[in-house]
């Protein structure tokens, strides 16, 4: 079954925003130039398809949705859109009037996207609106949609559950937050029943659809350190159910599955990650925070690294084929092969940072970048 949904010194380099309960942020970049690629192999020849851009920028957070024939898209500037995934061609384009503080969620019917003043959007099939709803805070995530249900998580570190129909409010959940915590797009996976969400502290929480009430809340990480920057041990990047397995990483803490209906741990290793991994039924692959990128199988084992990618700032990955594909801060995206890590293929965009994971569409890929433009590979 495919998936349903350095410590304090190198910390200016990998948040892409701290923030202390309170209202501050900080935000940083490496100055040094990213180390020069590895000659591909070529065994990868993924093939150029289409092109389309959104006419504004977008950046962490902003993912492109793919769902049978279609891709779904926004910016930052407030435009959402829906694109035919064959030929890239707008089905429709919209601009909801407001900044947006995340991409879009999906299920196909019911799109619905979170301005940064806290305010939820619904558009229906055809891009008009169907409803709005107040939030109370800032969405750091892109909204999941699904079993008719849209949930957020809020910069307050609050989970919110919406009618997917009517936008009315059914219930929030909530716990206490550290002292500090990672500004992230951390996504929430859901399966029937059941949604999955990363929390600050490193905890994984199992939430009731139906109610919110947890099923289990157990650590994937334990903070660690004299400071409080030290101790950050967030969950990054979107959780990933693979059967019956729920896999998560964190920074500065450890990567691992557990068991999706208890919580219990089916393997954990210490571990650090800005950007999250994605999982097939050979495992694990993910960049940790020095940009190598790790494979670790089933059972948590180490398959392979690669170390080329140095202050490339990767984004996370996504398995297609027999390859993974990472976009890195000059806007190109990284094909590595899935059985040894060796690099594949490069292909280039606009280049414009790549900061977002891409979206599948069978055996296509489309990626967004931080310029605002979708990009779409096939991969033979």
């Amino acid at each position: 079954m495919r998936r349903a949904g350095h410590r304090m010194r190198h910390a200016a380099a990998v948040f892409a925003a701290l923030a202390v309960l309170g209202g501050c942020s900080l935000f940083g970049s490496s100055r040094t130039p990213p180390d020069p690629l590895p000659a591909p192999s070529g065994e990868i020849k993924p093939a150029p398809m289409w092109t389309a851009t959104l006419g504004a920028r977008s950046g962490i957070g902003f993912v492109p949705v793919a769902i049978g024939d279609s891709v779904w898209a926004a910016a930052q500037d407030g435009t959402v859109a829906r694109l035919d995934a064959d030929t890239g061609r707008t089905t429709w384009r919209v601009s909801v009037g407001k900044p947006l503080s995340a991409g879009v969620g999906t299920d196909g019917t019911t799109t619905v996207v979170a301005t940064r003043d806290g305010t939820l959007v619904a558009l229906d099939a055809q891009g008009a609106t169907r409803w709005t709803a107040p939030v109370g805070s800032e969405v750091v995530s892109a909204p999941a949609v699904a079993d008719g249900t849209v949930l957020v998580r809020t910069s307050d570190n609050r989970v919110v559950a919406y009618d997917t129909d009517s936008g009315k409010r059914r219930w929030q959940y909530q716990r206490q937050n550290p002292p500090l915590v990672l500004r992230n797009s951390g996504g929430i996976a859901m399966v029937p029943g059941l949604a999955f969400v990363g929390m600050p502290g490193g905890r994984m929480v199992a939430l009731s659809l139906g109610s919110g009430a947890p099923r289990w809340d157990v650590p994937l990480a334990q903070p660690k350190g004299a400071t409080e920057l030290e101790r950050i041990a967030d969950i990054v990047g979107s959780p990933l159910v693979i059967g019956r397995e729920l896999c998560a990483a964190s920074y500065q803490g450890r990567v691992g599955c557990l068991d999706a209906a208890t919580g219990a741990p089916v393997w954990i290793r210490d571990f650090s990650s800005a950007v999250g991994l994605d999982v097939d039924n050979r495992g694990v692959v993910l960049p940790d925070a020095n940009d190598v990128v790790h494979a670790f199988d089933r059972g948590g084992q180490p398959a392979w690294q690669q170390k080329g990618f140095a202050r490339r700032r990767l984004a996370a990955p996504l398995i297609v084929g027999s390859g993974v594909a990472i976009g890195d801060v000059e806007g190109n995206v990284l094909w590595l092969s899935r059985a040894d890590g060796t690099l594949a293929a490069v292909t280039k965009t606009d280049g414009k940072p790549i900061v977002a994971p891409p979206a599948a569409v069978g055996s296509m890929l489309v990626v967004q970048t931080s310029g605002g433009t979708l990009h779409a590979f096939r991969v033979p």
